[in-house]
């Protein structure tokens, strides 16, 4: 058995003792089923809404067996409802007189979704137990004091100072390479103007001398890189030994010592600041002590000569190249092969030597032997 609304077609199961609609305050009537209550709210809609001052009792009157009580007599439970203000509205929206009882605790309202949008279940998430901690010593309070190692250098200048002979002795071999191929080549150039060269002969030495160029450019490369990263690991160490700090940007340093003739005083120049301060800073003449300072002179005049004799091969090269004489390129090539030997030599004396002036064998030697006077 189902109370039922027609007016607002609300349903709610039988209560005896219950004649009015608890939303909208219209008579109630019972139906057994659905589709009875379906057949009412038709039959409702059918004869519309009645004339003011007929009540919807008289459409819709409630079954005899379950007698009306008037809405002063309905027992309920509670403290009684506090009187609300009085709302006008229209004619006809509720019969005259009936209980207003929009806030009853009887009536909730559940707003479910339809059964096909409801999300699908989640799965159910296994969780895996935690493994207990377990330490293999005593945990403590404070930091693991590791033992340090004075036998093992972590200085990135110790580690890019072997780096930076070994580039050197790649480069001078390139070099002296690259020599011996353009020396054939001019050879072959003078051998050539008295007898006529097969032609296979003459493209092997072609292959050879590019070949050889190309890879004494890339050891020069490799080796500025590799110089230009010491330099900067060096003097970064040396100033923090000191307790100062670098005063040169590190982009500054790469323009001194990287680029063709800037580096013939800019590399010099940040060699004499990094020893300089490694003796101590500049406190004597020149910053420096003799013998730092006789290193650094001897690297700046075989650096020196290297560039002259570059620069000079450079110049014959293009004079060559503008002229078209046979003879020019030959002196050109000549050049080359002179700047090749010296660039090799000044590799392999330097690989060694350059490292050193920021090591213990910068210090003067101890003499062997004494001279005395003889009695």
């Amino acid at each position: 058995m189902l109370d039922l609304c027609p007016r607002c077609r609300i349903q709610a199961p039988h209560r005896p003792g219950r004649g009015r609609c608890p939303r909208c305050g219209g008579p109630l009537t019972v139906v057994a089923s659905d589709s009875e209550a379906s057949a009412v709210v038709a039959r409702y809609a059918a004869l519309g809404s009645p004339a003011p001052g007929h009540p919807q009792t008289q459409a819709y009157p409630q079954a005899p067996a379950h007698p009306q009580t008037p809405p002063s007599q309905t027992p309920m439970a509670g403290p009684p409802a506090r009187p609300s203000s009085t709302v006008s509205r229209p004619a006809g929206t509720h019969p005259a007189g009936a209980p207003r009882m929009y806030r009853s605790r009887h009536v909730r309202w559940v707003a479910r979704r339809p059964a096909d949008t409801l999300p699908r279940p989640r799965p159910a998430r296994v969780r895996i137990p935690r493994r207990i901690p377990r330490y293999v010593y005593l945990p403590t309070w404070g930091l693991y004091d590791a033992p340090i190692d004075e036998t093992e250098s972590t200085r990135d200048s110790t580690r890019l100072g072997a780096a930076l002979t070994t580039a050197f002795n790649i480069a001078g071999a390139i070099f002296v390479a690259s020599a011996l191929a353009h020396l054939l080549r001019y050879l072959l150039l003078v051998i050539n103007r008295s007898t006529t060269l097969p032609g296979w002969l003459i493209a092997i030495s072609t292959a050879l001398v590019l070949v050889a160029g190309l890879f004494a450019i890339g050891g020069l490369v490799y080796a500025t890189v590799v110089f230009v990263r010491w330099l900067i690991a060096v003097r970064a160490d040396t100033y923090a030994d000191a307790g100062h700090l670098e005063p040169r940007r590190r982009w500054q340093m790469i323009v001194l010592s990287a680029i063709p003739l800037v580096n013939l005083v800019g590399a010099p120049l940040l060699l004499h600041e990094a020893v300089a301060m490694a003796d101590g800073g500049p406190t004597g003449p020149n910053g420096v002590d003799g013998r730092s300072r006789d290193r650094l002179v001897r690297l700046w005049v075989g650096w020196a000569v290297v560039n002259a004799v570059a620069v000079a091969t450079a110049v014959t090269w293009w004079v060559a190249a503008a002229s078209g004489s046979i003879q020019t390129g030959a002196n050109a090539l000549l050049l080359v092969i002179v700047t090749a030997a010296v660039s090799a030599a000044f590799a392999y004396w330097a690989a060694r030597r350059l490292p050193a002036l920021f090591t213990a064998e910068a210090q003067q030697p101890a003499p062997a032997r004494r001279w005395v006077v003889a009695a």
